[in-house]
């Protein structure tokens, strides 16, 4: 349902303050608390609003939804994604790959290649490819699970893998702009910097949704990307990858980079 005028009136207070008293709302628009009371209630149940007692506030961004969710999200993109990054990752490799979910339709695509050495951080990756029987060796760090992801985490999981020098590093970002990579995890955004430095080649696995999205970490910039993978690639984010490679999901000529 679209707000009131009255809504849009108090949504543009809060872009402005950040929060506001139920009272002084109802006094700048000579109305009554119970009136304001109904206006929030209705911003909340949109989950525009949060309220608290005695006043509201603007719904704080959320980080990434559950890994299920994310899993689902642009799943098709994702797919023809991680089609397009299998056939440029050469046979006998090792492959670094993050706990993303666009990793995890990677790991689906690899497990039926020639054998290559896997290291990761994800459960879920490491399970798929035990479930496949697979042929290829597994390298898991040590670390505290996190389990609403099933992700291994803290600073001895980072320095376990910055022992490895992997023919590829495989992440994805949470938004992508001009100026770089970004992401909302502290350790997520640690870890892939450590990672980035360590690998012959760095590949960013980005669905074009992210470039519409924001993040509050850079991870990185572009200079330090040797290949995009994605559906679909800004004008204004292909021409800071002028010194690497973007591969359009679709396109299936082989790029040996």
């Amino acid at each position: 349902m679209a707000p009131t005028t009255r809504q849009q009136q108090i949504l543009s207070l809060l872009e402005s303050r950040g929060i506001a008293a139920i009272s002084e709302i109802a006094e700048k628009f000579d109305v009554s608390d119970e009136t304001i009371r109904r206006d929030v209630k209705v911003l909340s149940a949109e989950g525009i609003v949060e309220k608290f007692h005695g006043g509201v506030r603007l719904s704080q961004p959320s980080a990434e939804p559950p890994f299920e969710r994310r899993l689902n999200e642009a799943a098709e993109a994702k797919a023809r994604i991680a089609i397009r990054a299998a056939q440029y990752i050469s046979e006998g490799a090792t492959v670094l790959l993050d706990n993303s979910s666009t990793a995890c339709f990677l790991a689906r695509e690899l497990v039926h290649r020639e054998r290559i050495s896997v290291l990761t951080i994800s459960l879920e990756i490491a399970r798929i490819f035990a479930a496949a029987n697979s042929r290829h060796r597994v390298i898991l760090p040590g670390g505290e699970l996190r389990a609403e992801d099933q992700t291994l985490t803290g600073v001895r999981t980072i320095e376990f893998l910055s022992r490895f020098t992997p023919t590829y590093f495989v992440t994805s970002m949470v938004a992508g702009s001009p100026q770089g990579c970004f992401d909302f995890d502290l350790f997520e955004a640690e870890f892939k910097q450590a990672m980035i430095p360590k690998a012959d080649q760095t590949i960013v696995l980005m669905d074009s949704s992210k470039f519409e999205k924001s993040g509050l970490i850079q991870v990185c910039d572009w200079s330090q990307v040797d290949v995009l993978v994605s559906d679909k690639v800004p004008h204004d984010v292909a021409i800071e990858l002028e010194h690497g490679h973007v591969l359009l999901a679709g396109d299936m000529e082989k790029n040996d980079g």
